[in-house]
């Protein structure tokens, strides 16, 4: 919860601004030829667009083999450093994904990079990132999860549920535990139920 995962979400020079867990994380099965499997490209912002500048990282962590066939992520290099390009709400897979129409944003679809990766690896990046994932063509589910990490001082988007104090060098009794988390504080407390 806190130590490697969040450090680089944290550290900012003369500054504690620690790492709030943000309440956007997912569980993701990517089950093979399904429609809605195929993420299309999109940046993280698009989904919540009203939340200050600051950037949320996401750690995306593929629990099998992230592969070309199973659908990993692909990026568009250099993109992280650009504004929330103008997104709609797809329509043909069901699910309402955000989507960058790339034409119209000036990108170029042909410089991705695919990002197949083994079981376990963890791939950082910040909410203006565009990126997608294809859908998977093997003939097992793809499993990951996708945990974001926040300065505290950033809007703890709280219409999308809890986030917790991930670390804290100056409060580190502040950082949340297990049990406050599963009861929804987001920071710990001594105080017993």
């Amino acid at each position: 919860m806190g130590g490697g995962v969040s450090r680089p979400c944290g550290e900012r020079p003369h500054a504690e601004v620690a790492p709030l867990s943000n309440p956007v994380y997912n569980v993701r099965p990517k089950v093979p030829r399904v429609a809605a499997g195929a993420v299309p490209w999109h940046q993280d912002k698009s989904y919540w667009p009203d939340a200050n500048s600051n950037p949320v990282v996401t750690v995306w962590i593929s629990f099998v083999d992230a592969t070309l066939e199973n659908g990993c992520l692909h990026v568009l290099p250099r993109t992280q450093t650009h504004k929330v390009h103008a997104f709609h709400r797809e329509t043909y897979s069901g699910t309402g994904f955000t989507e960058v129409d790339l034409e119209a944003a000036g990108l170029v679809r042909d410089r991705s990079v695919a990002l197949p990766i083994p079981a376990g690896t963890a791939i950082l990046f910040n909410d203006r990132l565009v990126h997608c994932s294809t859908r998977n063509d093997s003939d097992h589910v793809r499993w990951s999860v996708d945990l974001r990490y926040q300065p505290t001082d950033q809007d703890p988007m709280t219409s999308h549920g809890a986030g917790f104090l991930a670390r804290s060098r100056k409060h580190p009794e502040r950082v949340a535990h297990l049990n406050d988390w599963l009861a929804e504080r987001p920071e710990h407390s001594t105080v017993r139920a």
